[in-house]
């Protein structure tokens, strides 16, 4: 692979449940960035490795776009759903480096 090849990582592309409860990412070895759109129904999340919860995070709406920075963000990253009674999901792509680093 190129040095400056920066490509999603192969079959990396996940539909992740979210649930009532906080939930992280299965992330690939050579994952060191991510895209999450956030498919159905409002989520909180954090990228400290701390739970969210509904009043505490980061809170995104079905449409936006997650973007995880580094293998750390993706790593530490945990997501609720907003909502107790509506089903949430994200769909995430993996990529083998940061868009522009070397």
């Amino acid at each position: 692979m190129a040095k400056n090849n920066f490509s999603p990582i192969p079959n990396s592309l996940v539909t992740h449940a979210v649930t009532d409860s906080a939930t992280s990412l299965t992330v690939p070895d050579q994952a060191n960035y991510a895209e999450g759109y956030v498919r159905t129904n409002s989520v909180s999340e954090t990228r400290s490795g701390s739970a969210p919860a509904n009043d505490t995070g980061r809170t995104w709406a079905a449409g936006d776009i997650i973007v995880l920075r580094s293998r750390d963000e993706c790593v530490k990253f945990q997501v609720i759903r907003q909502n107790d009674s509506n089903a949430a999901t994200i769909d995430f792509e993996f990529w083998n480096k940061v868009p522009g680093m070397n």
